[in-house]
């Protein structure tokens, strides 16, 4: 029998040898992907109005914490957006103009920072920004008050309504 120690010894050699050389010559690539996204605590508001005959019964206004976080791509526009929804009472349907917000910032970070809550009034149809100057990815809360414009223009009783919210980088 032939002593095959050295034989194995070499062929161990070798495929070290032949390792080391794979592991000098190798690259290693990598490749980190960023996808936009947000997040949006609330998607739709429940409006509750109550508009009594005297006014001292009334409920004319209701706050909601609107909180979003952005991660956007450079150079996007960041857009949080409110679309009413039916709006009813004791004379049936309501008009989206009977409702005004007015927004305040509640807390930010990042690019949230840059950014500003917005008031105005559902005069207009389609979505209204209730952000303004929002450019850079980051976390906005607003404490919106959503309320009656004219409640003495109204007949007294209940009025009930939706605000929809949306969030987009664009």
């Amino acid at each position: 029998m032939r002593n095959t120690r050295p034989i194995i010894a070499g062929l161990a050699t070798l495929c070290l040898a032949a390792t080391v050389a794979a592991q000098r010559t190798a690259t290693t690539t990598l490749v980190v992907r960023v996808a936009p996204e947000q997040r949006l605590n609330v998607s739709r508001v429940s409006l509750q109005f109550r508009v009594s005959a005297d006014g001292a019964g009334d409920v004319t206004s209701q706050t909601a914490t609107v909180a979003a976080w952005v991660r956007a791509l450079p150079g996007q526009r960041i857009r949080l957006t409110a679309t009413t929804g039916s709006l009813s009472g004791p004379p049936g349907a309501v008009p989206s103009s009977a409702i005004r917000w007015s927004g305040s910032p509640a807390s930010a970070t990042g690019g949230g920072q840059g950014a500003s809550c917005t008031s105005g009034s559902f005069e207009s149809h389609g979505p209204q920004d209730l952000v303004a100057g929002w450019t850079r990815s980051g976390t906005l809360s607003c404490a919106v008050v959503f309320s009656l414009a004219d409640p003495r223009s109204l007949p007294p009783g209940q009025y009930t309504g939706t605000v929809d919210l949306a969030l987009r980088a664009e």
